[in-house]
């Protein structure tokens, strides 16, 4: 069960794609302008960072199988992913320590581990993903880039629906009355999708960081969510990133 939950949990943004649809299109300056603000003001309400540190409160959730851990997590800002997961807080499970072109973690239950890049996602996506998409995703901001020609108003939100590459279906929603980020989501040709629902922000020195988000997976009949709740934020530590996999570990191959 261990497995199945930090193969999903540290990798699942990777390996999750979404259906091509077309996307509302807006002409127009007015519209254009509208847009330029919205995304200027949703800009400035984020919190600018080198690093970032604390815990997280992590939840996973199948059809069944259910686990709660406490994750110690580290980011440096378009250089590294760290994190360390206990199980009631004590007792060390894995590990996971991710850079813009490699992606590697262990667990200790079944002594297993990961050592690659992340070509594998890329051939299932069939566009190219990266370091960056995983990082927007855990710090609140959007995985792609928005266009400000595809934004909508809709229920009190700004909508933002885009395809990349008529593969992958995008969408991304900013509060209209905070400037954050509520949601955003993925969805592919076979009908796998992806839905990252940031349901609370906290504010960090007068800055926007996500206090909680829920990740929703859905491939064929398989459901799986996430739960991340940030229990504590530190900016701008110096930060170590320790990790090594240990001897006589069994590779697994996704």
């Amino acid at each position: 069960m261990y497995k199945r939950f930090f193969k999903i949990s540290s990798v699942l943004v990777l390996l999750i794609a979404f259906s091509s649809c077309k996307s509302s299109k807006v002409e127009g300056s007015t519209k254009a302008k509208s847009a330029r603000v919205v995304l200027n003001t949703f800009e400035d309400n984020l919190a600018g960072f080198k690093t970032v540190n604390g815990r997280i409160k992590a939840g996973y959730i199948s059809e069944d199988n259910s686990q709660s851990i406490s994750i110690t997590y580290r980011i440096e800002k378009d250089k590294a992913i760290w994190m360390s997961a206990k199980v009631m807080g004590l007792l060390p499970v894995a590990k996971v320590y991710i850079t813009p072109d490699r992606l590697q973690y262990y667990e200790k239950i079944n002594r297993t581990y990961f050592d690659g890049d992340f070509a594998l996602a890329e051939e299932f996506l069939g566009v190219e993903v990266n370091f960056e998409n995983l990082q927007n995703l855990l710090i609140g901001r959007p995985m792609y880039e928005l266009k400000r020609n595809q934004m909508l108003f809709d229920d009190n939100a700004y909508v933002f629906l885009q395809n990349i590459k008529s593969i992958l279906a995008y969408s991304a929603i900013i509060d209209s009355r905070q400037f954050e980020l509520k949601s955003q989501s993925l969805r592919n040709v076979k009908n796998e999708s992806l839905d990252i629902n940031y349901s609370r922000f906290q504010s960090v020195g007068q800055k926007n960081f996500p206090s909680k988000l829920i990740m929703t997976a859905k491939k064929d009949e398989e459901v799986v969510v996430i739960d991340l709740e940030y229990r504590s934020v530190i900016f701008d530590e110096d930060l170590s990133f320790p990790f090594s996999i240990p001897n006589n570990y069994e590779r697994i191959e996704f």
